[in-house]
């Protein structure tokens, strides 16, 4: 009974999960051995260890070129710091730093005000802070380079962050870098930094270089002695300081990097100011500087005994005075240009056409100064561009075109409390 009973469960179960139940079993496949041994030796001995079933991994999974570290992940160029600094040079603005450029900074109660005009207009840039006393700038391998001095004399620098459109925070030229007056900054494919020491009454000038990166060891210029601040250039390669010394004669030093310095004293020529100087398109260095009698005189550097009044040739009435050290730069169409800071608290500016100075020229309207304006070569059509610091603390510009000086304009809505400073790029 039992056993019908297991025969009709067979039947039933059969009859349930289906016809294939009822093959015989010599019709299944034979089973497949998945050993490890089958599959490691590629030899087609069994199932799906067989090498033909597998044969083809090696082109797809196994190939280096496809996904192994060596090849895929090397091709660093894509990603190098060079490809990534390229993307950085457009302060901010996407033209590649070729925009012609005026930039300016002065000192103010926050830090280091600074702008830049482009385009026709001008624009603020983030403020670098610290207790900034006076300032100086350049235009270094077509970037700006700031240094500055601080209410406690220390000697800092600022460059040009081209990612961040704006300047850096302000840091040491060196190692307990000081100064007791205005530093001078000359630019050009590396930055030149003459200063006068600060530590007991020190007279020295000092020079320190800026290759584009970092800022070298300082070097005493001892032949170097004033008390006032140096005005300096690059000409011929080298570095010059013009400056007023200690005996009230001019003197031209040339910088020498191992110390010292080379001076030659530029006869007949004494002030009790420092003096300006500029270089001409054609390399020669000419200087104007205030006379003990107020009147400004010009010379060049190569001939300092031909010396003449900026009055000199000019209609009778003229009366060029100044109560202040001058300004000068060569304009865009290669003449000089002079501006000083007349006794009526006014600025005036004159135009030297081959030896011949023209008459004063009014550029400051009705605004009176009493700091040290700044002037550079113009920009984007202008022949020469002035920036001043009116009374109230505002900055102002003021441009020669070829139609003349035009009325000057404000740079913007700040209260600045130094002397400002003008480079122009590219």
């Amino acid at each position: 009974m039992a056993s019908l009973r297991a025969g009709i469960a067979i039947a039933i179960f059969s009859t349930v999960t289906g016809c294939a139940s009822t093959y015989p079993t010599t019709d299944l496949p034979p089973p497949r051995d998945f050993s490890v041994d089958d599959l490691a030796d590629g030899t087609g001995s069994g199932g799906n260890g067989d090498g033909a079933d597998l044969a083809a991994v090696g082109g797809d999974l196994g190939g280096a070129r496809d996904l192994g570290m060596p090849a895929d992940l090397t091709v660093v160029s894509d990603l190098r710091m060079p490809d990534l600094a390229t993307a950085c040079v457009n302060d901010g603005d996407a033209d590649g730093g070729v925009v012609p450029t005026l930039w300016m900074i002065a000192p103010s109660a926050g830090g280091m005000f600074a702008a830049r005009l482009r385009g026709g207009a001008w624009s603020t840039l983030a403020t670098a802070a610290g207790a900034v006393d006076e300032v100086a700038l350049a235009a270094v391998a077509g970037r700006p380079l700031a240094a500055a001095r601080l209410h406690d004399a220390t000697l800092v620098a600022a460059t040009w962050d081209a990612c961040r459109a704006e300047f850096s925070a302000l840091a040491s030229v060196g190692v307990a870098a000081s100064t007791a007056a205005r530093p001078a900054l000359v630019g050009g494919g590396a930055g030149d930094l003459v200063f006068r020491g600060a530590v007991n009454g020190d007279q020295r000038y000092y020079w320190a270089h800026f290759d584009g990166a970092a800022w070298g060891a300082i070097a005493t210029q001892g032949n170097f002695l004033s008390t006032l601040a140096p005005t300096a250039v690059r000409a011929g390669g080298a570095v010059h300081a013009i400056f007023a010394g200690t005996d009230g004669n001019l003197w031209d030093g040339v910088v020498q990097a191992a110390g010292g310095g080379t001076s030659t004293q530029l006869t007949g020529n004494t002030s009790g100011m420092a003096p300006a100087a500029a270089v001409a398109p054609g390399g020669a260095i000419h200087v104007v500087y205030t006379g003990t009698n107020q009147h400004l005189y010009w010379f060049v550097a190569g001939a300092p005994a031909t010396v003449h009044d900026l009055c000199d040739g000019q209609a009778a009435g003229c009366f060029i005075v100044t109560d202040a050290a001058p300004a000068l730069a060569f304009a865009s169409d290669g003449n000089a240009v002079a501006v000083w800071h007349g006794t009526d608290g006014k600025l005036y500016a004159s135009r030297l056409a081959g030896t011949q100075w023209g008459a004063a020229s009014a550029i400051s309207g009705s605004d009176t100064t009493t700091l040290a304006p700044a002037i550079a070569g113009g920009v984007a059509g202008s022949l020469a561009d002035v920036v001043y610091v009116r009374s109230d603390g505002t900055p102002r510009h003021a441009q020669l075109t070829s139609g003349g000086w035009q009325a000057p304009v404000t740079v913007a809505a700040a209260a600045l409390t130094g002397a400002p400073a003008l480079a122009a790029t590219p």
